[in-house]
């Protein structure tokens, strides 16, 4: 079963800084970069990033890049306010990945683990890796509650507590 990542296991394996290459495109966004492989894993992504009743309250672009940039802005803003955790000045990068195979490379790269994540965020990287064909808005949310949490706090919370917050954050990003 596909399962999203565990933080413990990003603050047990902790490692210094990895430079990620081979991305092809980058789209700047109001809290940072959106990197991705291809043009098909950008639209996979936004295709499985169904918005469902929130979609009016996304901006409309006329491009696949504005688009995303727009969801994921969107996204990053609920999540701070589910989690009533306002952060100013957020800058964090995601990378997307066209699969899950993408994902559990970098997750081994960078922690020497194999996994089977569809998602992780490294804190010591600042970057939120997804699958392109799994980016529901709950694993999208989640990811980015670890994001939320892990720069709100001046020590970051134990590893149960930051699974919690963004269990929350994944749960109520459609209330």
């Amino acid at each position: 079963m596909k399962k999203l990542s565990m933080i413990s296991l990003l603050f047990l394996f902790a490692s210094g800084t990895v430079a990620f290459t081979g991305h092809s495109a980058e789209i700047k966004t109001r809290f940072g970069k959106i990197t991705y492989d291809s043009p098909d894993a950008l639209r996979e992504f936004n295709h499985e990033l169904y918005m469902g009743r929130l979609k009016s309250r996304v901006n409309e672009s006329d491009t696949l890049e504005g688009e995303v940039k727009h969801k994921l802005e969107y996204i990053v803003q609920k999540v701070m306010l589910v989690q009533d955790m306002n952060i100013s000045k957020l800058n964090f990068r995601i990378v997307i990945h066209p699969s899950e195979e993408g994902v559990q490379e970098d997750f081994n790269r960078l922690y020497g683990v194999e996994v089977n994540y569809i998602a992780f965020y490294s804190p010591d990287q600042n970057i939120v890796f997804y699958s392109a064909e799994d980016a529901s808005l709950r694993v999208v949310a989640h990811e980015i509650g670890h994001v939320v949490a892990e720069h709100y706090f001046q020590v970051s919370p134990p590893s149960k507590i930051h699974e919690v917050m963004a269990q929350y954050a994944e749960k109520h990003v459609t209330d």
